[in-house]
């Protein structure tokens, strides 16, 4: 009988080829999600998030304007939940602070043009405005002001989910121009107190929509 396989030689088997590089290429794309969601944050701010609090920070992101504030937060929910909380306008006012009434008034393929009614901080009367909300479902909304009280609000929302954990990041950047003169640093610093709170509250809605969680 002839040796197929000689002494220190092994046969090619071409699935098990492919199998192994198949999995390289998802453990680096595994990777590449963990390096884009926390490389701008540091061990210790990673660690703030895993117990619960709140990140906020001006933001220096390029093309954001200046005075722009962000706020993260980690929840123990998949994108695609927290995605189905955030869209529904009807039910925003039930658990977002200062908000009062949410109205669609048109949509779109992956567009809507919202209307709120709020008293969000404690420096502003209740302000009525219109904005355009553009989706890229289960992953980022980007808003901006068209009509209303504020000359300018802008910003976006961004959903990163955490590999091999079942943890989305939120992240939530906004620039606020009320129309009337407020020193920038009384703004940025009223948002940076009152936004951990709408943070929060869309965690604890998500999380009392999932059956069996604790929070």
């Amino acid at each position: 009988m002839v040796d197929r396989h000689p002494k220190g030689r092994f046969p090619f088997n071409r699935q098990l080829l492919i199998f192994c590089l198949a999995v390289v290429v998802i453990s680096l794309q595994v990777m590449a999600g963990l390096v884009l969601a926390s490389s701008d944050l540091t061990g210790a701010q990673l660690l703030q998030l895993e117990n619960g609090d709140v990140l906020v920070a001006v933001s220096h992101a390029e093309g954001s304007p200046k005075g722009t504030v962000e706020a993260t937060i980690l929840i123990d929910a998949s994108a695609e939940r927290i995605w189905q909380i955030m869209v529904n306008c009807s039910e925003i006012p039930t658990f977002v602070p200062g908000v009062k009434d949410c109205q669609v008034l048109a949509s779109g393929e992956n567009w809507e043009i919202i209307r709120h009614d709020v008293k969000w901080m404690w420096l502003f009367p209740k302000l009525s405005y219109v904005f355009r909300a553009r989706y890229q479902q289960n992953r980022q909304i980007n808003f901006a002001r068209i009509e209303g009280d504020l000359r300018d609000m802008r910003g976006s929302w961004r959903l990163t989910p955490m590999p091999n954990s079942g943890q989305t990041l939120v992240r939530y950047r906004v620039f606020l121009d009320p129309g009337f003169w407020v020193p920038q640093w009384i703004v940025r610093n009223s948002l940076k107190r009152d936004l951990p709170a709408v943070l929060t509250a869309i965690r604890t809605k998500v999380l009392d929509s999932l059956p069996g969680q604790r929070h």
